[in-house]
């Protein structure tokens, strides 16, 4: 086991600050160093110069850099973590996946409804069948395929599977958008899950029904940030410093990726 970590977090703003107190907080003994100067002000030679100094890096970057600051950071060997999808391309993400298998590095990508309390301490084996429904919160345009990856990435790790036997959806539509979406899925694991989103005012909330044999489970998980974030970072870290496998990798968001890729077309 590595009981010391180089950890270097690149970024500013409320993201970079709230990555910084987590890893803090679930792992006191690193050391972190911080880059806080805008990567597309920053020569590359010293940002390649920078990443090799560490074990793994934060990526609390703008959306349209983190894809060159993971891909510079795998070339060197270096462990990623980052809060969203390193791209928005599948093509793009399988090659960043290809090139961190090459280099033995682990990328991992932020899921933190995985981790939630409630669902810890809730979680009774594989169930035979999975409702979620989920209220999206707030108003404007709702980024339908990354809701809908949340959603179906828990129902993966419920369901311990990310292999699909069938997949069936339904989109409501508005005058101008997307107002709510259904769809079914059912694993090889024999799981069958339910998935209902909609947008409404008010805050955001998860409803989940796990129907086990005997011990059916009904949990309303609101978003709990900080306990959720903590723990994801501390099986995060915990899994590179016991060199073993991260729990929330590159590989299992391309995987159900293709899951939302096969959906999507079903409702356009």
């Amino acid at each position: 086991m590595k009981n010391v970590l180089r950890i270097g977090l690149i970024g500013n703003g409320r993201e970079a600050q709230r990555r910084l107190a987590t890893v803090r907080a679930v792992w006191p003994q690193a050391r972190v160093t911080r880059l806080a100067q805008n990567t597309l002000d920053f020569p590359e030679a010293m940002l390649v110069d920078w990443l090799r100094a560490h074990d793994v890096v934060l990526v609390a970057v703008p959306p349209a850099e983190r894809y060159r600051v993971l891909e510079l950071a795998i070339r060197e060997g270096v462990h990623c973590f980052v809060d969203g999808l390193p791209a928005p391309s599948l093509k793009d993400l399988e090659r960043l996946g290809r090139l961190a298998e090459e280099a033995h590095v682990e990328v991992g990508v932020s899921r933190p409804w995985r981790f939630h309390p409630k669902l810890h301490a809730s979680t009774r084996g594989v169930p035979p069948l999975l409702l979620v429904q989920q209220r999206i919160g707030g108003g404007g345009v709702v980024p339908w395929h990354a809701r809908l990856a949340e959603a179906i990435d828990l129902c993966c790790a419920l369901a311990r599977s990310s292999s699909v036997l069938q997949i069936d959806g339904e989109a409501v539509r508005g005058k101008s958008w997307i107002e709510a979406v259904a769809c079914n899925v059912r694993f090889h694991s024999g799981t069958y899950a339910q998935i209902l989103l909609w947008q409404e005012a008010g805050p955001s909330l998860l409803e989940l029904y796990l129907g086990c044999t005997g011990a059916p489970c009904r949990l309303v998980l609101e978003p709990a940030a900080a306990a959720s974030e903590q723990a994801e970072m501390q099986a995060f870290l915990t899994a590179l410093a016991m060199q073993q496998p991260v729990p929330v990798s590159l590989l299992e968001a391309l995987q159900v990726l293709h899951i939302v890729e096969r959906l999507m077309p079903r409702l356009r």
